[in-house]
Protein backbone atom coordinates (compact mmCIF):
# COMPACT_ATOMS: atom_id res chain seq x y z
CA UNK A 1 0.00 0.00 0.00
CA UNK A 2 1.30 3.46 -0.92
CA UNK A 3 1.55 5.75 2.08
CA UNK A 4 -0.36 9.02 2.32
CA UNK A 5 1.56 12.29 2.32
CA UNK A 6 0.84 15.93 3.03
CA UNK A 7 2.37 18.47 0.70
CA UNK A 8 2.42 22.28 0.54
CA UNK A 9 3.09 24.29 -2.61
CA UNK A 10 3.99 27.98 -2.39
CA UNK A 11 3.86 30.34 -5.37
CA UNK A 12 5.80 33.59 -4.83
CA UNK A 13 4.18 35.81 -7.44
CA UNK A 14 4.91 39.42 -8.28
CA UNK A 15 1.58 40.51 -6.77
CA UNK A 16 0.50 37.76 -4.36
CA UNK A 17 1.97 34.81 -2.50
CA UNK A 18 -0.23 31.71 -2.57
CA UNK A 19 -0.01 28.45 -0.67
CA UNK A 20 -2.01 25.27 -1.02
CA UNK A 21 -1.74 22.35 1.40
CA UNK A 22 -2.96 19.01 0.10
CA UNK A 23 -3.38 15.46 1.26
CA UNK A 24 -1.99 13.07 -1.34
CA UNK A 25 -4.14 9.98 -1.72
CA UNK A 26 -2.87 6.45 -2.14
CA UNK A 27 -3.47 6.56 -5.90
CA UNK A 28 -1.40 9.74 -6.37
CA UNK A 29 -4.34 12.15 -6.67
CA UNK A 30 -4.77 14.89 -4.06
CA UNK A 31 -7.32 16.96 -2.17
CA UNK A 32 -6.80 20.48 -0.83
CA UNK A 33 -7.04 20.86 2.94
CA UNK A 34 -6.00 24.54 3.13
CA UNK A 35 -5.44 27.53 0.86
CA UNK A 36 -3.73 30.80 1.80
CA UNK A 37 -3.16 34.03 -0.11
CA UNK A 38 -1.43 37.30 0.83
CA UNK A 39 -1.04 40.40 -1.32
CA UNK A 40 2.69 40.90 -0.74
CA UNK A 41 3.33 43.09 -3.82
CA UNK A 42 6.87 41.81 -4.16
CA UNK A 43 7.26 43.57 -7.51
CA UNK A 44 6.05 46.95 -6.33
CA UNK A 45 8.54 49.57 -7.55
CA UNK A 46 10.82 46.85 -8.92
CA UNK A 47 12.55 47.77 -12.15
CA UNK A 48 14.09 45.09 -14.34
CA UNK A 49 17.49 44.24 -12.94
CA UNK A 50 16.80 46.29 -9.81
CA UNK A 51 16.36 45.25 -6.20
CA UNK A 52 13.33 44.13 -4.26
CA UNK A 53 12.86 47.14 -2.01
CA UNK A 54 13.28 46.67 1.78
CA UNK A 55 9.57 46.96 2.72
CA UNK A 56 8.55 44.37 0.11
CA UNK A 57 11.49 42.19 1.15
CA UNK A 58 10.31 42.17 4.78
CA UNK A 59 6.63 41.66 3.86
CA UNK A 60 7.63 38.64 1.83
CA UNK A 61 9.79 37.06 4.54
CA UNK A 62 7.12 37.57 7.21
CA UNK A 63 4.52 36.02 4.90
CA UNK A 64 6.76 33.00 4.33
CA UNK A 65 7.19 32.58 8.09
CA UNK A 66 3.42 32.39 8.47
CA UNK A 67 3.12 29.95 5.59
CA UNK A 68 5.82 27.76 7.16
CA UNK A 69 3.96 27.62 10.48
CA UNK A 70 0.76 26.56 8.73
CA UNK A 71 2.57 23.92 6.68
CA UNK A 72 4.35 22.59 9.78
CA UNK A 73 1.02 22.34 11.60
CA UNK A 74 -0.13 20.00 8.83
CA UNK A 75 3.24 18.19 8.79
CA UNK A 76 3.46 19.10 5.11
CA UNK A 77 6.56 18.90 2.94
CA UNK A 78 7.06 22.29 1.27
CA UNK A 79 7.97 23.11 -2.30
CA UNK A 80 8.23 26.81 -3.16
CA UNK A 81 8.82 28.54 -6.48
CA UNK A 82 9.26 32.20 -7.41
CA UNK A 83 8.35 33.78 -10.72
CA UNK A 84 8.75 37.09 -12.57
CA UNK A 85 9.76 39.52 -9.80
CA UNK A 86 12.38 37.17 -8.39
CA UNK A 87 13.67 36.26 -11.85
CA UNK A 88 14.60 39.90 -12.43
CA UNK A 89 15.66 41.03 -8.97
CA UNK A 90 19.38 41.70 -8.53
CA UNK A 91 19.13 40.74 -4.83
CA UNK A 92 17.46 37.42 -5.61
CA UNK A 93 20.20 35.40 -3.91
CA UNK A 94 19.95 37.50 -0.74
CA UNK A 95 16.20 36.92 -0.61
CA UNK A 96 16.58 33.18 -1.12
CA UNK A 97 19.19 33.06 1.66
CA UNK A 98 16.94 35.06 4.02
CA UNK A 99 13.94 32.83 3.25
CA UNK A 100 15.97 29.73 4.05
CA UNK A 101 17.51 31.17 7.21
CA UNK A 102 14.47 32.96 8.69
CA UNK A 103 11.56 30.89 7.39
CA UNK A 104 13.25 27.57 6.68
CA UNK A 105 11.93 27.56 3.11
CA UNK A 106 14.07 26.77 0.07
CA UNK A 107 12.91 28.75 -2.95
CA UNK A 108 13.44 27.69 -6.55
CA UNK A 109 13.30 30.49 -9.13
CA UNK A 110 11.68 29.18 -12.30
CA UNK A 111 11.74 30.48 -15.86
CA UNK A 112 8.63 31.84 -17.56
CA UNK A 113 8.45 28.72 -19.71
CA UNK A 114 8.63 26.44 -16.69
CA UNK A 115 5.99 28.59 -15.04
CA UNK A 116 3.68 28.12 -18.03
CA UNK A 117 4.28 24.36 -18.02
CA UNK A 118 3.40 24.06 -14.34
CA UNK A 119 0.28 26.21 -14.81
CA UNK A 120 -0.80 23.90 -17.63
CA UNK A 121 -0.32 20.85 -15.43
CA UNK A 122 -2.31 22.61 -12.72
CA UNK A 123 -5.17 23.33 -15.11
CA UNK A 124 -5.23 19.66 -16.10
CA UNK A 125 -5.91 18.77 -12.46
CA UNK A 126 -8.99 21.01 -12.30
CA UNK A 127 -10.60 20.90 -15.75
CA UNK A 128 -11.35 17.89 -17.98
CA UNK A 129 -9.33 19.25 -20.92
CA UNK A 130 -6.52 16.71 -21.32
CA UNK A 131 -7.86 15.61 -24.73
CA UNK A 132 -8.49 19.16 -25.93
CA UNK A 133 -6.04 21.54 -27.61
CA UNK A 134 -6.15 24.45 -25.18
CA UNK A 135 -4.87 28.00 -25.27
CA UNK A 136 -3.89 28.95 -21.73
CA UNK A 137 -3.52 32.57 -20.58
CA UNK A 138 -2.13 33.51 -17.17
CA UNK A 139 -1.71 37.24 -16.46
CA UNK A 140 0.48 37.78 -13.44
CA UNK A 141 1.89 40.86 -11.79
CA UNK A 142 5.14 40.83 -13.75
CA UNK A 143 4.62 38.51 -16.71
CA UNK A 144 1.98 36.91 -18.86
CA UNK A 145 2.29 33.25 -19.81
CA UNK A 146 0.60 32.07 -22.99
CA UNK A 147 0.67 28.38 -23.85
CA UNK A 148 -0.97 25.99 -26.28
CA UNK A 149 -1.09 22.41 -25.01
CA UNK A 150 -2.57 19.10 -26.08
CA UNK A 151 -2.60 15.82 -24.14
CA UNK A 152 0.13 17.05 -21.80
CA UNK A 153 2.44 18.15 -24.63
CA UNK A 154 3.34 21.82 -25.05
CA UNK A 155 2.88 22.99 -28.64
CA UNK A 156 3.66 26.65 -27.97
CA UNK A 157 4.83 28.56 -24.94
CA UNK A 158 5.80 32.18 -24.49
CA UNK A 159 6.42 34.26 -21.41
CA UNK A 160 5.73 37.94 -22.14
CA UNK A 161 7.17 40.66 -19.92
CA UNK A 162 3.69 42.05 -19.50
CA UNK A 163 2.00 42.06 -16.12
CA UNK A 164 -0.59 44.00 -14.15
CA UNK A 165 1.97 45.55 -11.80
CA UNK A 166 4.64 46.01 -14.48
CA UNK A 167 2.28 47.98 -16.75
CA UNK A 168 0.89 49.98 -13.85
CA UNK A 169 4.41 51.06 -12.87
CA UNK A 170 5.31 51.88 -16.47
CA UNK A 171 2.17 53.61 -17.79
CA UNK A 172 -0.63 53.85 -15.20
CA UNK A 173 0.84 55.25 -11.98
CA UNK A 174 -1.21 58.44 -11.69
CA UNK A 175 -4.25 58.41 -9.44
CA UNK A 176 -6.56 59.59 -12.23
CA UNK A 177 -6.06 57.83 -15.56
CA UNK A 178 -6.68 59.51 -18.89
CA UNK A 179 -7.21 58.10 -22.37
CA UNK A 180 -3.66 58.99 -23.44
CA UNK A 181 -2.08 56.76 -20.78
CA UNK A 182 -4.39 53.90 -21.64
CA UNK A 183 -3.71 54.28 -25.38
CA UNK A 184 0.07 54.21 -24.87
CA UNK A 185 -0.19 51.14 -22.68
CA UNK A 186 -2.47 49.39 -25.16
CA UNK A 187 -0.09 50.05 -28.07
CA UNK A 188 2.83 48.75 -26.01
CA UNK A 189 0.99 45.50 -25.25
CA UNK A 190 -0.07 45.08 -28.86
CA UNK A 191 3.50 45.57 -30.11
CA UNK A 192 4.79 42.77 -27.86
CA UNK A 193 2.04 40.22 -28.53
CA UNK A 194 1.44 40.88 -32.26
CA UNK A 195 4.48 38.94 -33.62
CA UNK A 196 3.06 35.73 -32.12
CA UNK A 197 -0.53 36.10 -33.32
CA UNK A 198 -0.17 33.96 -36.45
CA UNK A 199 1.70 31.15 -34.66
CA UNK A 200 -1.02 30.85 -32.01
CA UNK A 201 -3.96 31.18 -34.38
CA UNK A 202 -2.48 28.60 -36.78
CA UNK A 203 -2.46 26.05 -33.93
CA UNK A 204 -6.28 26.36 -33.85
CA UNK A 205 -6.91 25.83 -30.13
CA UNK A 206 -10.29 24.32 -29.30
CA UNK A 207 -10.69 25.92 -25.88
CA UNK A 208 -9.43 29.12 -24.23
CA UNK A 209 -8.58 29.00 -20.52
CA UNK A 210 -7.65 31.88 -18.22
CA UNK A 211 -6.10 31.12 -14.84
CA UNK A 212 -5.07 34.41 -13.28
CA UNK A 213 -6.36 36.98 -10.81
CA UNK A 214 -7.21 39.33 -13.68
CA UNK A 215 -9.35 36.66 -15.34
CA UNK A 216 -11.08 35.75 -12.09
CA UNK A 217 -11.73 39.43 -11.28
CA UNK A 218 -13.28 39.88 -14.74
CA UNK A 219 -15.44 36.79 -14.24
CA UNK A 220 -16.61 38.18 -10.89
CA UNK A 221 -17.81 41.39 -12.54
CA UNK A 222 -19.60 39.45 -15.29
CA UNK A 223 -21.34 37.29 -12.71
CA UNK A 224 -22.56 40.46 -11.02
CA UNK A 225 -24.10 41.49 -14.38
CA UNK A 226 -26.17 38.32 -14.15
CA UNK A 227 -27.40 39.26 -10.69
CA UNK A 228 -25.25 36.61 -9.01
CA UNK A 229 -24.75 37.61 -5.38
CA UNK A 230 -23.76 34.32 -3.79
CA UNK A 231 -20.01 33.63 -3.79
CA UNK A 232 -19.45 30.42 -5.72
CA UNK A 233 -16.33 28.83 -7.20
CA UNK A 234 -15.32 30.28 -10.55
CA UNK A 235 -13.61 27.11 -11.77
CA UNK A 236 -15.04 26.07 -15.15
CA UNK A 237 -17.08 29.29 -15.44
CA UNK A 238 -17.15 30.52 -19.05
CA UNK A 239 -17.78 34.07 -20.25
CA UNK A 240 -18.29 35.31 -23.81
CA UNK A 241 -16.30 37.94 -25.70
CA UNK A 242 -19.26 40.34 -25.57
CA UNK A 243 -19.49 39.93 -21.78
CA UNK A 244 -15.76 40.58 -21.46
CA UNK A 245 -16.06 43.80 -23.47
CA UNK A 246 -18.80 45.04 -21.17
CA UNK A 247 -16.64 44.36 -18.08
CA UNK A 248 -13.62 45.94 -19.78
CA UNK A 249 -15.53 49.12 -20.56
CA UNK A 250 -16.78 49.36 -16.99
CA UNK A 251 -13.22 49.13 -15.66
CA UNK A 252 -11.72 51.61 -18.14
CA UNK A 253 -14.50 54.12 -17.61
CA UNK A 254 -13.71 54.22 -13.88
CA UNK A 255 -10.72 56.57 -14.01
CA UNK A 256 -9.68 56.24 -10.36
CA UNK A 257 -8.86 53.31 -8.11
CA UNK A 258 -11.64 54.37 -5.73
CA UNK A 259 -14.25 54.23 -8.50
CA UNK A 260 -13.02 50.85 -9.69
CA UNK A 261 -13.20 49.43 -6.16
CA UNK A 262 -16.97 50.07 -6.17
CA UNK A 263 -17.68 48.02 -9.30
CA UNK A 264 -20.13 45.23 -8.32
CA UNK A 265 -18.54 41.79 -8.10
CA UNK A 266 -14.99 43.19 -8.21
CA UNK A 267 -12.24 42.40 -5.70
CA UNK A 268 -11.28 45.90 -4.51
CA UNK A 269 -7.74 44.75 -3.57
CA UNK A 270 -6.91 44.73 -7.29
CA UNK A 271 -8.40 48.13 -8.06
CA UNK A 272 -5.00 49.85 -8.47
CA UNK A 273 -3.58 47.27 -10.91
CA UNK A 274 -6.62 45.87 -12.74
CA UNK A 275 -6.35 48.29 -15.68
CA UNK A 276 -2.96 46.90 -16.69
CA UNK A 277 -4.27 43.35 -16.48
CA UNK A 278 -7.48 44.10 -18.38
CA UNK A 279 -5.53 45.78 -21.23
CA UNK A 280 -3.43 42.63 -21.67
CA UNK A 281 -6.54 40.46 -21.68
CA UNK A 282 -8.24 42.84 -24.12
CA UNK A 283 -5.36 42.64 -26.60
CA UNK A 284 -5.39 38.84 -26.42
CA UNK A 285 -9.15 38.77 -27.07
CA UNK A 286 -8.76 41.12 -30.03
CA UNK A 287 -5.55 39.86 -31.65
CA UNK A 288 -6.47 36.18 -31.32
CA UNK A 289 -10.19 36.75 -32.00
CA UNK A 290 -11.16 34.78 -28.90
CA UNK A 291 -14.88 33.89 -28.76
CA UNK A 292 -14.94 33.05 -25.04
CA UNK A 293 -12.78 32.14 -22.06
CA UNK A 294 -13.16 29.48 -19.36
CA UNK A 295 -11.84 30.20 -15.86
CA UNK A 296 -9.47 27.81 -14.11
CA UNK A 297 -8.94 28.29 -10.38
CA UNK A 298 -6.27 25.62 -10.62
CA UNK A 299 -2.91 27.02 -11.73
CA UNK A 300 0.76 27.10 -10.74
CA UNK A 301 0.29 25.79 -7.20
CA UNK A 302 -1.65 22.72 -8.29
CA UNK A 303 0.82 22.14 -11.11
CA UNK A 304 3.63 22.26 -8.58
CA UNK A 305 1.80 19.71 -6.42
CA UNK A 306 1.33 17.41 -9.40
CA UNK A 307 4.95 17.80 -10.49
CA UNK A 308 6.21 16.98 -7.00
CA UNK A 309 4.00 13.91 -6.64
CA UNK A 310 5.22 12.74 -10.04
CA UNK A 311 8.81 12.86 -8.80
CA UNK A 312 8.14 10.92 -5.61
CA UNK A 313 9.61 7.48 -6.07
CA UNK A 314 6.62 5.57 -4.68
CA UNK A 315 4.24 7.21 -7.17
CA UNK A 316 6.35 6.94 -10.30
CA UNK A 317 4.72 3.76 -11.59
CA UNK A 318 1.16 4.94 -11.15
CA UNK A 319 -0.85 5.06 -14.37
CA UNK A 320 -2.16 8.60 -13.78
CA UNK A 321 1.25 10.21 -14.25
CA UNK A 322 2.67 8.28 -17.18
CA UNK A 323 1.43 10.69 -19.84
CA UNK A 324 3.34 13.63 -18.33
CA UNK A 325 6.34 12.29 -16.46
CA UNK A 326 8.91 12.42 -19.27
CA UNK A 327 8.89 16.20 -19.85
CA UNK A 328 12.45 16.69 -18.54
CA UNK A 329 13.78 13.87 -20.69
CA UNK A 330 12.00 15.27 -23.75
CA UNK A 331 13.51 18.70 -23.09
CA UNK A 332 17.05 17.32 -23.02
CA UNK A 333 16.54 15.15 -26.11
CA UNK A 334 15.08 18.09 -28.05
CA UNK A 335 18.20 20.14 -27.30
CA UNK A 336 20.42 17.19 -28.18
CA UNK A 337 18.75 16.74 -31.56
CA UNK A 338 18.76 20.49 -32.27
CA UNK A 339 22.42 21.23 -31.53
CA UNK A 340 24.49 18.02 -31.44
CA UNK A 341 26.18 16.73 -34.55
CA UNK A 342 27.31 13.46 -32.96
CA UNK A 343 24.47 12.10 -30.86
CA UNK A 344 25.97 8.61 -30.52
CA UNK A 345 29.12 10.10 -29.00
CA UNK A 346 27.09 12.12 -26.49
CA UNK A 347 24.96 9.12 -25.53
CA UNK A 348 28.04 6.96 -24.94
CA UNK A 349 29.69 9.63 -22.80
CA UNK A 350 26.46 9.81 -20.76
CA UNK A 351 26.50 6.03 -20.30
CA UNK A 352 30.11 6.07 -19.08
CA UNK A 353 29.42 9.00 -16.75
CA UNK A 354 26.47 7.20 -15.16
CA UNK A 355 28.54 4.00 -14.83
CA UNK A 356 31.08 5.99 -12.79
CA UNK A 357 28.41 7.84 -10.79
CA UNK A 358 26.67 4.63 -9.73
CA UNK A 359 29.91 2.96 -8.61
CA UNK A 360 31.09 6.00 -6.63
CA UNK A 361 27.82 6.38 -4.69
CA UNK A 362 29.53 5.74 -1.36
CA UNK A 363 32.05 8.48 -2.10
CA UNK A 364 30.03 11.33 -3.58
CA UNK A 365 26.80 10.58 -1.60
CA UNK A 366 24.69 12.28 -4.25
CA UNK A 367 21.17 11.18 -5.14
CA UNK A 368 18.78 10.51 -7.95
CA UNK A 369 18.32 14.18 -8.91
CA UNK A 370 22.08 14.78 -9.17
CA UNK A 371 22.33 11.65 -11.32
CA UNK A 372 19.77 13.20 -13.65
CA UNK A 373 21.77 16.45 -13.79
CA UNK A 374 24.88 14.46 -14.75
CA UNK A 375 23.04 12.61 -17.50
CA UNK A 376 21.64 15.86 -18.91
CA UNK A 377 24.99 17.67 -18.88
CA UNK A 378 26.73 14.62 -20.40
CA UNK A 379 24.27 14.51 -23.28
CA UNK A 380 24.56 18.27 -23.86
CA UNK A 381 28.21 18.98 -23.04
CA UNK A 382 29.18 19.45 -26.71
CA UNK A 383 26.25 21.48 -27.99
CA UNK A 384 28.46 24.59 -27.90
CA UNK A 385 30.18 23.23 -31.04
CA UNK A 386 27.06 24.43 -32.85
CA UNK A 387 28.39 27.96 -32.34
CA UNK A 388 32.16 27.51 -32.53
CA UNK A 389 34.89 25.01 -31.69
CA UNK A 390 36.85 27.69 -29.88
CA UNK A 391 35.86 27.67 -26.18
CA UNK A 392 32.87 25.52 -27.06
CA UNK A 393 32.43 24.44 -23.43
CA UNK A 394 31.51 28.05 -22.62
CA UNK A 395 29.09 28.13 -25.54
CA UNK A 396 27.52 24.91 -24.20
CA UNK A 397 27.03 26.64 -20.86
CA UNK A 398 25.33 29.61 -22.54
CA UNK A 399 23.00 27.49 -24.70
CA UNK A 400 21.89 25.29 -21.81
CA UNK A 401 21.46 28.14 -19.36
CA UNK A 402 19.48 30.33 -21.74
CA UNK A 403 17.51 27.77 -23.72
CA UNK A 404 13.75 28.07 -23.64
CA UNK A 405 13.57 24.30 -24.16
CA UNK A 406 14.69 23.31 -20.65
CA UNK A 407 11.14 22.57 -19.51
CA UNK A 408 10.71 20.70 -16.25
CA UNK A 409 13.84 22.12 -14.62
CA UNK A 410 14.14 25.00 -12.16
CA UNK A 411 16.67 27.77 -12.74
CA UNK A 412 18.89 26.30 -10.04
CA UNK A 413 18.84 22.89 -11.70
CA UNK A 414 19.54 24.38 -15.13
CA UNK A 415 22.49 26.29 -13.67
CA UNK A 416 23.99 23.08 -12.24
CA UNK A 417 23.55 21.25 -15.55
CA UNK A 418 25.03 24.15 -17.53
CA UNK A 419 28.01 24.53 -15.21
CA UNK A 420 28.73 20.79 -15.22
CA UNK A 421 28.85 20.89 -19.02
CA UNK A 422 30.96 24.06 -18.97
CA UNK A 423 33.60 22.45 -16.72
CA UNK A 424 33.95 19.16 -18.61
CA UNK A 425 37.22 20.46 -20.13
CA UNK A 426 39.87 23.17 -19.75
CA UNK A 427 39.85 25.01 -16.41
CA UNK A 428 38.25 23.30 -13.43
CA UNK A 429 35.68 25.27 -11.35
CA UNK A 430 37.18 28.33 -9.63
CA UNK A 431 35.64 30.74 -7.15
CA UNK A 432 36.75 33.71 -9.27
CA UNK A 433 34.59 32.57 -12.21
CA UNK A 434 31.51 34.78 -12.29
CA UNK A 435 29.12 32.04 -13.41
CA UNK A 436 30.40 29.72 -10.64
CA UNK A 437 29.82 32.45 -8.06
CA UNK A 438 26.12 32.53 -8.92
CA UNK A 439 25.40 29.21 -7.19
CA UNK A 440 25.49 28.34 -3.50
CA UNK A 441 28.44 26.52 -1.86
CA UNK A 442 26.42 23.30 -1.78
CA UNK A 443 25.63 23.59 -5.49
CA UNK A 444 29.28 24.40 -6.21
CA UNK A 445 30.26 21.12 -4.55
CA UNK A 446 27.75 19.25 -6.72
CA UNK A 447 29.14 20.87 -9.87
CA UNK A 448 32.71 19.98 -8.86
CA UNK A 449 31.83 16.34 -8.28
CA UNK A 450 29.68 15.92 -11.39
CA UNK A 451 32.05 17.75 -13.73
CA UNK A 452 34.98 15.64 -12.49
CA UNK A 453 33.07 12.51 -13.49
CA UNK A 454 32.09 14.01 -16.85
CA UNK A 455 35.73 14.87 -17.55
CA UNK A 456 36.74 11.24 -17.15
CA UNK A 457 33.77 9.91 -19.15
CA UNK A 458 34.56 12.30 -21.99
CA UNK A 459 38.25 11.35 -21.90
CA UNK A 460 37.30 7.67 -22.11
CA UNK A 461 35.53 8.29 -25.41
CA UNK A 462 38.38 10.30 -26.90
CA UNK A 463 38.34 8.10 -29.98
CA UNK A 464 34.63 8.99 -30.44
CA UNK A 465 33.85 5.40 -31.46
CA UNK A 466 32.67 4.00 -28.13
CA UNK A 467 35.49 1.47 -27.93
CA UNK A 468 35.74 1.85 -24.14
CA UNK A 469 32.59 -0.10 -23.30
CA UNK A 470 32.49 0.67 -19.60
CA UNK A 471 34.61 1.78 -16.65
CA UNK A 472 35.11 -0.30 -13.51
CA UNK A 473 35.76 1.69 -10.34
CA UNK A 474 37.50 0.36 -7.26
CA UNK A 475 37.93 2.40 -4.07
CA UNK A 476 40.99 1.85 -1.89
CA UNK A 477 41.47 4.20 1.06
CA UNK A 478 42.50 7.50 -0.56
CA UNK A 479 42.62 6.12 -4.11
CA UNK A 480 40.11 5.40 -6.84
CA UNK A 481 41.18 2.94 -9.52
CA UNK A 482 39.48 3.34 -12.90
CA UNK A 483 39.75 0.32 -15.21
CA UNK A 484 38.86 1.06 -18.82
CA UNK A 485 37.11 -2.01 -20.22
CA UNK A 486 37.08 -2.95 -23.91
CA UNK A 487 36.26 -6.26 -25.59
CA UNK A 488 38.41 -5.48 -28.58
CA UNK A 489 42.14 -5.63 -29.03
CA UNK A 490 42.30 -1.87 -28.72
CA UNK A 491 45.24 0.23 -27.58
CA UNK A 492 43.83 2.39 -24.76
CA UNK A 493 46.87 4.66 -24.54
CA UNK A 494 45.08 7.71 -25.98
CA UNK A 495 42.22 7.40 -23.47
CA UNK A 496 44.59 6.70 -20.56
CA UNK A 497 46.56 9.83 -21.43
CA UNK A 498 43.34 11.88 -21.71
CA UNK A 499 42.18 10.57 -18.30
CA UNK A 500 45.48 11.50 -16.66
CA UNK A 501 44.92 15.04 -17.91
CA UNK A 502 41.76 15.16 -15.78
CA UNK A 503 43.27 13.64 -12.63
CA UNK A 504 43.75 16.95 -10.78
CA UNK A 505 40.08 17.94 -11.13
CA UNK A 506 38.95 14.59 -9.72
CA UNK A 507 41.40 14.73 -6.81
CA UNK A 508 40.32 18.29 -5.99
CA UNK A 509 36.61 17.35 -5.99
CA UNK A 510 36.87 14.05 -4.11
CA UNK A 511 40.10 14.26 -2.11
CA UNK A 512 41.17 10.96 -3.65
CA UNK A 513 43.99 10.15 -6.07
CA UNK A 514 42.66 8.62 -9.32
CA UNK A 515 44.60 5.81 -11.01
CA UNK A 516 43.79 4.72 -14.54
CA UNK A 517 44.48 1.34 -16.11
Amino acid sequence: MVRENTLAAIDLGTNSFHMIIVRVRENGTFEAIAREKENVRLGSGLEEGGEIDPPAFRRAIECLKRFKMLADNSKAEIRAVATSAMREASNRAEFQAAALKEAGIKIDVISGYEEARLIYFGVLQGLPVFDKKVLLVDIGGGSTEVLVGYRGDILFSKSFKLGAIRLTEKFLKSETLDSSQIRKCKLYVEEIILPFRKIIRDLKPEMIIGSSGTVQATAGIIRAFEGETEERPLNHYTFQSSEFKRARNLILEADTSKKRSKIPGFDSKRSDIIVGGILILDELFQLLDLPEMTVSEFALREGLIYDTIRKWEHFQDLEHSKHLDDIRQKSILNLLVSYTRDQEYARHVAKLALDIFDQLQSVHRLGKEEREYLEASSLLHEIGLFISHSAYHKHSYYLIRNSEAMLGFTWGEIEIIALTARYHRKSSPKSKHREFQRVSPKEQEIVEKLSAILRIASACNRNRQGLIETIKCQIRKNQTIFTLVTNQNYDKSLELWACEEQADAFESAYGMVPLFQ
